[in-house]
């Protein structure tokens, strides 16, 4: 178990599986908030976060087009798209976190917590979403 706010924030980046992403950055966030984390850093932050083997990614101008329109296949497409913009940024909260904790106040680890943890739950709301979910 992670005992400072870096192993814990390295730990939620180093999650290839995105739903154990989910659940690991609300955790961070939660022991944060209640005090179970120290404001300790000094583990080596990776370079690349983890990332499922799929969906495979591609550069932008690899992606296929998105038609306009209110189709249902253009509604999943550009849900599936948030849904990629809200994986990205749980990384980006924790790796702010990770890198830069050390040098600012506190307030910053409240804050970009909080915010990784709401990324996390965004995700998890588009996730069940385009499962077939009404949220």
């Amino acid at each position: 178990m992670a005992v400072s706010l870096g192993e814990a924030c390295v730990n939620v980046l180093r999650c290839n599986d995105p739903q154990e992403k989910v659940m690991a950055a609300r955790k961070v966030a939660r022991d944060w908030r209640l005090g179970r984390l120290d404001h300790r850093f000094g583990v080596a932050v990776p370079d690349r976060p983890g990332r499922p083997e799929r969906p495979e990614l591609l550069p932008p101008n690899r992606m296929p087009n998105r038609r306009k329109g209110g189709s249902e296949r253009a509604r999943v497409a550009m849900i599936h798209a948030l849904a990629h913009i809200e994986f990205v940024a749980i990384d980006l909260a924790f790796d702010l976190v990770a890198r830069f904790g050390a040098e600012f106040p506190v307030a910053f680890a409240d804050e970009w917590l909080r915010v990784g943890a709401d990324e996390a739950m965004h995700f998890a709301l588009l996730g069940r979403r385009l499962r077939g979910g009404r949220d």
